[in-house]
Formats: structure tokens, sequence, C-alpha cells
């Protein structure tokens, strides 16, 4: 453009058209009206003109928004359509906007009304009531669902059992029936009975053999320490008996059994199983191990996380009939008839006794029908009758062919009776192996005391620590204390050592015993839904709070009712453009990245209904704790069942798919809000499809944060990071000032750029015709026509984000 178009083409032929009294100027050599103005002197075939404003209409034009002077400055100044009306191209007057369709600043022709929207005549912006609608709808179902949380259970446990999900392991469900027992019994002992009968434990010739574990020469040492904390272990266990490992504190009971059931390596020796070395690996897929601490869903039933279990190790060959009918006599074998329809619960819920959560820990690795079960410290925190009856559950598990191995601290006589052999560990020696019975007799050979009336292990207890072992106190004969150092004699393995091809036959079945893959994952998300239908308080919440940052965004552009965005009109009518208005569209997304991705204001944890919320900051206000507790509060859960063979890939994606939804309907609330208030020319499907994403981008990012960080930091580390993160979207400071410091790629980066990019480009596309776009987008640094590449990055970002923590989260789960 030549600079006389610039300042315009001359002066008029005369100065009485202009109210500042001035001499006008003609915009163009002939007769012409850009699109969304009324030009009167289109009517007359005389080319537009433009006048110095007076002084209250300059004030108007500088003015941030709506700066648009109330009238035409000359007779034939061309006036941009005022807002409620359009005027059709080629200059003409304005027309009031028909009802359905409504009429920004700048219409050259009406723009339809979406179907469930609120355009009266004279609209300048539209009212969207699909998301309220869709709020309302979905809200009654979530209450209506609420009501009936109960049978929602059972409903998605019918789900969770889908009949068509046994053909993915290639078999149709069989029904199999155990024999009720004749006589009466106590609970547990007809449940031990309906298990010694039940099909599955002889489904395999080969796993159905005795087994006999034997470990020689045990020696385990921490990288970079100087001295053992286990060393020179020898011993064996048989199928069908219960070894009890005792000694003081800090002589290395966890530990052994830590290295027994395959959860560390021993630094030397070796562990045979039938005379079969084993690798960890190997053992963890044979030994169902319980730890110290109860690791269950508080969210579920007893009768829930037993099913999960036996469906994800046995779902490979049993039908759920038959899986069912197992796990309806492991809970009476577990004494737990009477709680299985109990929730768990945890410290801030009441929910099972100590007692009861310990036997459900056991009961998730008898689900799995182990070989060999391994307990650390089953009694601790547990009082003496309880810790009785758990010991007498174990004596009666044992009688099923299962080998039962546990850590026992200072137990009572009737408790330690019933062990069948014992271990005794002092500052990682072994002080004696043998027959527990004999143990006693042991010691009185050595010379020390027992009267009559003292529980035994007490006094084996005070023994161990007061004296200072040697190895020439240590005996090697009669098979009652610490084994030669060359290894186990083929005596005392019982002849086991013959049949070590027996083991990968064994292996095998256990592989295959499992649920497949897919199974897995719909098994996770239904169990993961469930949960979110328990989580009532903490859903109202964040439902809540993200309806709130909607009224407090949307009402930061309230006032200009949609009208967020003002350019240089096209030539040749750039010099009666107003002030540009380029950064508020900007700062819409940067408060929206801010909205979705902070809320963090809210406190990590809050009491509510007695039930502890973890309200996980970085996403908040929509998203809510899904992000950090799902890697933050169920950290031990996943790690105990990857232990157990679960796999880790379809836990965690089976687990994020099942909170899609909720986070879907926090977005709906938050950007219905905001809709109503902002009314954005940009449309409602548009704006919860970013919004939806950019939550979907924060919650993956939460995953990454409580991957590599403790549970209690987790709220304040995301809180930080959605912060910066939210903030780098290109607004402040621009884009195009941090492509001048070579630092655009980093921006790049995070998903607040292309999130503000996209909203910045459907809220400016529709007025093309009007403004100059590509300036505007120049100077906040923005790129044009490219939205479709920008919810890809988004969607790419998220997804990124979720394989990142699932990566961190399988290589630190064990540290």
């Amino acid at each position: 453009m030549n600079s006389s178009m610039s300042s315009g083409i001359g002066p008029a032929p005369s100065n009485d058209t202009c109210l500042s009294g001035q001499q006008a100027a003609w915009l163009a050599s002939s007769p012409t009206c850009n699109d969304g103005f009324y030009c009167q002197s289109s009517e007359g075939d005389l080319p537009p003109e433009r006048c110095n404003p007076t002084f209250e209409c300059h004030l108007r034009r500088l003015q941030e928004g709506w700066n648009f002077c109330d009238k035409p400055q000359g007779t034939l100044e061309p006036v941009i359509c005022p807002e409620g009306n359009y005027c059709a191209p080629g200059g003409a007057p304005p027309v009031p906007c028909p009802q359905g369709s409504f009429c920004p600043v700048g219409t050259a022709n009406p723009i339809k009304c979406r179907a469930l929207s609120l355009c009266p005549e004279g609209s300048s912006h539209q009212r969207d009531l699909v998301g309220i609608l869709l709020c309302i709808l979905l809200d009654i179902v979530v209450v209506l669902v609420w009501m009936r949380r109960f049978s929602l259970s059972s409903d998605l446990t019918r789900l969770w059992s889908w009949s068509r999900l046994s053909k993915w392991n290639g078999r149709e469900d069989k029904v199999g029936k155990v024999e009720e027992p004749q006589e009466e019994r106590g609970e547990e002992e007809q449940g031990v009975s309906r298990l010694l009968s039940f099909p599955f434990l002889s489904v395999d010739d080969a796993a159905a053999q005795p087994l006999e574990i034997t470990f020689a020469d045990l020696s385990f040492r921490i990288r970079g320490r100087p001295t053992d904390i286990l060393a020179g272990l020898h011993g064996s266990c048989k199928a069908g008996s219960i070894l009890g490992v005792m000694g003081p504190s800090g002589s290395g009971k966890s530990s052994f059994v830590n290295i027994l059931g395959g959860k560390n390596k021993a630094s030397t020796g070796e562990i045979c199983l039938n005379g079969y070395k084993m690798k960890p690996a190997e053992l963890r897929a044979l030994i169902g191990f319980v730890p110290q601490d109860d690791l269950v869903l508080p969210e579920l039933t007893v009768r829930e996380n037993l099913l999960h279990s036996a469906r994800v190790m046995l779902g490979g060959q049993l039908g759920d009939h038959e899986i069912q009918d197992y796990v309806e006599s492991l809970i009476a074998c577990l004494g737990l008839a009477k709680v299985q329809d109990q929730m768990v619960g945890n410290v801030a819920q009441r929910g099972l006794s100590g007692g009861e959560c310990k036997r459900v820990s056991i009961g998730l690795e008898l689900a799995a029908a182990p070989k060999v079960l391994i307990l650390d410290e089953p009694t601790s925190g547990l009082d003496a009758t309880a810790a009785l009856s758990l010991m007498r559950l174990l004596r009666s598990i044992s009688r099923c062919g299962i080998m039962v191995i546990c850590v026992i601290h200072q137990p009572r006589a009737e408790i330690f009776a019933l062990l069948d052999t014992l271990m005794l560990l002092n500052s990682g020696r072994q002080v004696y192996f043998g027959e527990a019975a004999t143990a006693k007799a042991y010691f009185i050979g050595l010379g020390y005391e027992f009267p009559s009336f003292c529980n035994p292990a007490d006094i084996i207890m005070d023994i161990l620590p007061s004296h200072a072992w040697e190895d020439t106190d240590l005996p090697a004969t009669e098979g009652k204390s610490c084994m030669p150092v060359t290894g186990i004699s083929d005596a005392d393995a019982g002849g086991a050592s013959d049949t070590p091809q027996q083991v990968p036959d064994i292996l095998l079945s256990i592989r295959q015993r499992k649920a497949s893959w897919a199974r897995q994952v719909w098994l996770s998300f239904c169990r993961g839904t469930v949960q979110q239908t328990r989580q009532t308080a903490s859903f109202c919440l964040e439902i809540v709070s993200g309806s709130l940052i909607g009224v407090m965004i949307g009402l930061t552009v309230f006032e200009y009712h949609g009208h967020i965005f003002q350019g240089i009109y096209h030539p040749p009518f750039e010099l009666l453009s107003s002030a540009v208005n380029y950064r508020m569209v900007a700062e819409q997304g940067l408060l929206s990245c801010l909205g979705i991705g902070e809320c963090s204001l809210l406190p990590p944890k809050i009491e509510l209904n007695e039930i502890r919320l973890h309200l996980s900051p970085h996403v908040a206000c929509a998203a809510g704790p899904p992000g950090v507790k799902l890697l933050g509060e169920e950290k031990l859960i996943f790690r105990r069942e990857q232990q157990s063979g679960h796999s880790r890939s379809a836990y965690f994606l089976g687990k994020n798919l099942s909170v899609l939804l909720r986070m879907f309907l926090s977005s709906l609330h938050y950007t219905t809000i905001y809709m109503i208030l902002a009314t954005p020319t940009i449309s409602f499907g548009f704006q919860l499809a970013i919004d939806f994403l950019y939550f979907y981008c924060m919650y993956g990012l939460g995953c990454i944060v409580a991957a590599i960080t403790q549970r209690e930091d987790g709220p304040l580390v995301c809180m930080l990071s959605c912060l910066v993160i939210s903030a780098l979207g290109g607004c402040a400071p621009r884009l195009a000032l941090v492509k001048t410091w070579h630092l655009g790629w980093f921006w790049y980066l995070w998903p607040a750029t292309w999130f503000s990019e996209a909203f910045y480009n459907e809220n400016t596309s529709p007025f093309a015709y009007l403004y100059q776009l590509d300036g505007a987008s120049d100077f906040i640094g923005y790129k044009n026509n490219r939205i479709g590449f920008d919810i890809g990055l988004l969607l790419l970002i998220g997804t990124l984000y979720r394989v990142i923590s699932y990566g961190l989260f399988v290589s630190l789960g064990w540290r």
C-alpha cells in the first residue's frame, strides 16, 4: 500500500461533513465499503471519507474495550456495524439481528445460533444451554448412581465378569460347583474343607505335586555397606508346614523373607524348589507375599478385593463362576463371611478391624492359589486373641498343602505351639533351625533354664541377644540347627531334589492361570470405576470448585459480551481503527490454563464427613485428586500387585481410563459456567474439547510428579509445577518476545502454549474478514490456521506424560 493510502487519498471537496469542523480526507479513490461496515458514501457512489475525530470520540477510541464512537465523525465516514445488528455486504444500513442468530460488532451476515442456545432478536452473543442441560442430565444420573451405589457395585461386578471377556483367554466359562461338607463344622473348618475339595487345586498334575523349598549359604549385603545383613543361612520348608522365623529387632528376619519371596536378590547362596535353582522372578511367581502393612483398597468391599485378585490371577484357566465359587470358599476359610460386603475402610473411614484387615491381606494372596505363602509379621498390631486366631487360620491354610513361612515377633505360647519348624536369627546369623517343639530342649542343653510357668518363646527371645554367639556354639547335626555350609543333604531334602523337572511345569501352569492382558485392563477399569462411585464427597467438591473457577474467570470478561479481540481493520479502513486489543484473548487463555491447572488455594487435605480427601492442586478444581492419588495414594498397592504377578501396564492403563469420565464431568461443569458468563465466539464443543485435553495433560503431569515424590510432598510440587507450566502459554511474556531470546522451543514443550494458541485462533478466526489477523498473531507470537495441529499436540503431550510417568513409576517403584 502506498503512503497516500495510509494517510488518506487526499482532501475531500469540502469540510462541512466532519463533526470536528476539519477537512475530511478520502480513504479510497472510488466507492468501496469493507464487510461489517455501514457506508453512507456507497449510497451516492462517492468514495468513503475519514474525519479527524472529536475529542470525546478520540478518547473513546483509545479505550481498551467498547472503543467505538457513538456516531460517524463525518457524513461519508464508514462506521462499524454496532453489536446486535448486521450490515449486509456493500455497506447497507444496520438491521437488528433476527431471532435465532447473533451479531457481534462488525457483523456482515447474521451468525446462526447453535441448537439449544438463547438468541432473542438483537442478540450480540449467544448463551449456550447445551452445557446446562448436559450438566443437569448427568448430575441427575450421578445422584441416582450415588443413591444406589451399593447395588451399582453388584452391577459393575457383573460387568467385571463379562462373559465375552473369557473368549480373550481362549475358553468359555465353566461352572464348577464345590460339594458342601455333610457335617456341621465351624465357618473356617468348612471353608478349609471346601478349599481342599476344590477342583482347581488339582487342575494340573505337576502343580499338585508336594513341594519343598531349600536354601543354602544365603547372605545379603546392601551395596556400599561393609557388613552382611545376613550370612550363612541354611534350611528347608515342606508343603503343608509352617516355618516360623524369630529373632530380635534388626536380626534380619524381614530381609530373609524378602529374599525368599523374590523381592530382593541374595548376595551369595541359592534357593531351590525340589532341587531346581530358582530366580527371584520365579520365586515371585510361585510365592504369595503378605507384607507387614495391610495394603488393601479401602473403597472396595472384602469380596470385591478378593474377586479382583482371583480374576486376575486365575482368569486364564477358570471361568467366572468357578472363580466366584473359589472366592466364596476362601471367604469362609478366612472367617470373613459376615463382613464380605463391608468396605475395608482406613484410618479416616472406619471399616474392618485390624485382624479382619490382615485376613483380607492374606486372602489377596491366597486368591491366586499360591504354593507358598510368606507373611512378614502377620500378628503385628493385633491383640493376643486376634493374633492367635490368625495363626490358627494359617495352620488351617497349611492343611491345603500350602507352605507357610511367617516372621513372628514375641508369640504367645499357644502361637509358638502351632509352628512346625523354627528358624532363629540374631544379628543376621542363624542360631537355630529345626523343629519348633525341640527348640526348648536344645537351649536347655546349652545350659539355659525354662521355668514351667513361662512362655518358651519369651525365654528364647531373651536368650538370643544376651548370648555372644560364635560359630562353635551353632551345632550342625541332627537337622536341628543350621545346615552345613556345603549345602543340604539328600536325606534332609526328602528326595525332592530328584524331581527338578517338575518346577518348570509348575511355573508354566502358574503363568497360564493369569487373565489375558486385555482382560486385566478391563478388570482394572471396572475396579477403578467402583472406586470413583465411592468417592462422593471428593467428586462433589471437584464439581463445585470447577464451577466456581468458571464463575471467576467468566466474570473477568462478562461486560465485553464476547468482544475480547480488537484488531486493525483491513485496507482501506485501517485509519478508522480504534486501539487494538490483542492481549485480552491471550489473557483468557492464560487464565483458563491457570484455572484448570491450579485451584491451588484448596488445601491438599481436608476432612469432610470423617473421610480424608486427598486433593491434588495440580488439577485441583476440575480433575481433582485422581492424578496424585493414583500414583501417590496407591503407589504401594501398585507395588504389591506388581509383585503378586498383576500386569503393571494393565493396572496403569485401566486406572487412567477409569477416571476419564470423572474428568469429563468436571471439565463440563467448568466449561458450562465459563461459556455462559464469557460468551466467547468459540463454540461450546470446541471449548469443552480443549478444556478436557488440558485437564488430560495436567492429570498426566500430576502422575509424573506423584511418581518421583513422596506422597506428602506431591500436592505442593504439583501446585508449583502446574503454576509454572500454565504460565508458559505465550501471553506474558509474549511468545514473540520469547522467540527473540531463542527460547521458543522451550515454550512449545508445554501444553499451555498449544492450548492458548488453539483458544486464540478459534476466537479470532471468525473475524478474519474484518481485522488483519496476521499482524495480531505476529505480535503475540502464535501461528494461524493450525487448530487441528494444536489439538493433536495436546493429546500427544497428555499421552506422553502418562508414558513417562509409567516408566518412572516402574523404574522407581522398588525404591
